[in-house]
């Protein structure tokens, strides 16, 4: 037991050591509540631009291909630490590391074996963590409600829409049909200085 520690917080090990260490105190923050589950935890969503530089793209299309950002980041990074410490106090425990040269090469092997290793364990979990907030703006946009004020103008407006529990409150203007109470409009458009959706009276849509 003792000669096993000792290879833990050795070289080569000790770096894998390490960072199994920092994730087993973060779960362990989690379940004792002294963390918020998300507070080391971080979104890594982008865009690629097409007119933003390579090297930048490719690097995205990288972490997106290893599931980081579909899994969250605290789970993959828990699954990729853990496999290195696995190699590395299987199979380096008892190389002689003499200088930073001689730990180069064994941590690019660990490091790209671990990451396959965590891109085939994390591909059954992609999707599971994703969290689509309810009333998205696009996720609303042609949908229809109810008018509940006297009138729609462009400065006023407000309507009800069904939803789970009570209706959806909405702020909406129109421009320039007449549009009274008790009217069904269908949103059309969302300004997002505003704050307000543009409608669409049903009955009058050609």
């Amino acid at each position: 037991m003792i000669e096993f520690m000792q290879a833990c917080f050795e070289w080569p090990t000790l770096p894998a050591t390490v960072l199994v260490v920092i994730c087993q105190l973060y779960w362990l923050s989690i379940i004792l509540g002294v963390m918020d589950l998300d507070l080391l935890d971080f979104d890594l969503d982008y865009e690629i631009s097409a007119e933003g530089p390579a090297f930048l793209s490719f690097g995205f299309i990288g972490l997106k291909f290893l599931n980081l950002g579909d899994v969250p980041v605290m789970l993959w990074l828990s699954i990729l630490s853990l496999c290195m410490w696995m190699l590395s106090i299987n199979f380096d425990s008892k190389i002689e590391i003499n200088s930073l040269l001689d730990y180069l090469p064994l941590a690019a092997r660990n490091m790209g074996i671990s990451l396959v290793v965590t891109k085939l364990l994390t591909q059954p979990l992609k999707g599971l963590f994703k969290y689509s907030p309810p009333n998205e703006i696009d996720a609303l946009l042609g949908k229809t409600c109810h008018v509940t004020s006297s009138s729609v103008t462009d400065r006023f407006g407000q309507a009800e829409m069904e939803a789970e529990g009570a209706p959806l409150k909405l702020h909406i203007r129109s421009e320039g049909e007449t549009i009274q109470k008790g009217d069904l409009v269908r949103l059309a458009d969302f300004n997002t200085e505003q704050q307000v959706f543009y409608v669409v009276k049903i009955n009058q849509e050609s």
